[in-house]
């Protein structure tokens, strides 16, 4: 039997009122869609407010701009046909101008969410959240040259070696900002015992391949690998990602829940859920990412979820026991990749 698709029976206004309450739920406390809608569209808040009420309907240009400045996808006001998704992805070249490009544009896409009213990220982890990395300059810098050298080939990058006190304060400053901004929005990952793997071949293909200057360098991004998963056991333990003196100064310090699942994941899956506005985020060419805020698509993403953190176990603030040995295994892992470094093997 044909299946009615009630969102197509919306009359104009009807969807334009849905598009632009999408766009309000991103908005921070500060300010207004009135406002806002002025400041992208250019136009008079006696305009703004006409096009809020439904008495002028948007042109395809002012949909546009809007799609583009707030990263929401047009199937918002045109909802696609059964089994048919829009993605949008940043198309990655072989520079380090266009990595800066992407990360700069993840910081926005960061910063929007984080400061909207009640913002969640859920993760599904087939690797650990490239967020995580950025806490720890001497991984972040391993994880970029790892990208740049050996995922983009920059063909500038191809004879370098990877030295643990090299700097790029450019990108270094960059995905700090990142970092902090995830640090602050309340979130759900869900690990498995393989999340860790993809980094730690990811060293022991370097050092196998000769691309680290010395064996100390290796062995800094080891001992910076380790302080990573320790500081990620940390803030599972106290349920936050935020320190001490920043969880004091907020009205949710419990920010941090971290699942553990028998089920393997296999591929890197993010649900952003700002008021009644979701996207998902999905992994693709290694660590880029490619983005829909299909309602149907987040729908199903959302159940999916579900039924995997109903399937796992929340080792964030309780369970210290299965907490502790889930860690302890991560730590062997690193600990055996450290022991086949310095033997030389």
């Amino acid at each position: 039997m044909y299946k009615r698709n009630f969102s197509l029976m919306m009359t104009p206004i009807e969807k334009q009122a849905q598009f632009l309450k999408k766009i309000d739920d991103l908005l921070p406390g500060n300010t207004t869609l009135v406002a806002e809608l002025s400041d992208v569209l250019r136009i008079s808040s006696d305009s703004a407010y006409r096009r809020m009420r439904g008495e002028t309907l948007l042109v395809i240009d002012e949909i546009l701009l809007l799609c583009n400045h707030f990263n929401v996808s047009f199937d918002s006001l045109n909802p696609a046909h059964e089994g048919v998704v829009s993605f949008r992805y940043s198309k990655m070249e072989p520079t380090r101008d266009s990595l800066i490009n992407y990360l700069t544009g993840l910081l926005k896409d960061i910063e929007i969410i984080g400061r909207a009213a009640s913002p969640r990220i859920t993760y599904a982890c087939e690797d650990i959240p490239v967020f995580h990395h950025y806490r720890n300059p001497v991984m972040a810098r391993f994880k970029l040259f790892y990208w740049m050298q050996a995922i983009l080939n920059i063909p500038e990058m191809e004879s370098s070696l990877f030295s643990s006190d090299g700097t790029d304060e450019e990108l270094g400053n960059i995905v700090r900002r990142i970092y902090e901004e995830y640090a602050a929005i309340p979130s759900v990952e869900v690990w498995t015992e393989t999340t860790i793997q993809s980094t730690a071949k990811q060293v022991e293909f370097f050092w196998e391949a000769g691309k680290f200057a010395s064996k100390a360098d290796a062995l800094a991004v080891c001992s910076s690998f380790r302080e990573e998963i320790a500081g990620i056991q940390k803030q599972a333990e106290r349920s936050t990602k935020l320190s001490d003196t920043k969880a004091g100064n907020t009205g949710e310090a419990v920010n941090y829940q971290l699942y553990y699942s028998d089920i393997e994941i296999t591929n890197n899956s993010v649900l952003i859920e700002v008021g009644n506005l979701s996207s998902v985020y999905l992994g693709h060419f290694s660590f880029s990412t490619m983005s829909t805020t299909s309602d149907t698509y987040c729908h199903d993403t959302r159940k999916w979820f579900d039924t995997i953190i109903r399937k796992a176990t929340l080792i964030s603030g309780m369970s210290e026991k299965l907490r502790y040995q889930v860690f302890r295994k991560f730590f062997n892992q690193i600990d055996a990749l450290e022991q086949k470094i310095s033997n030389g093997a």
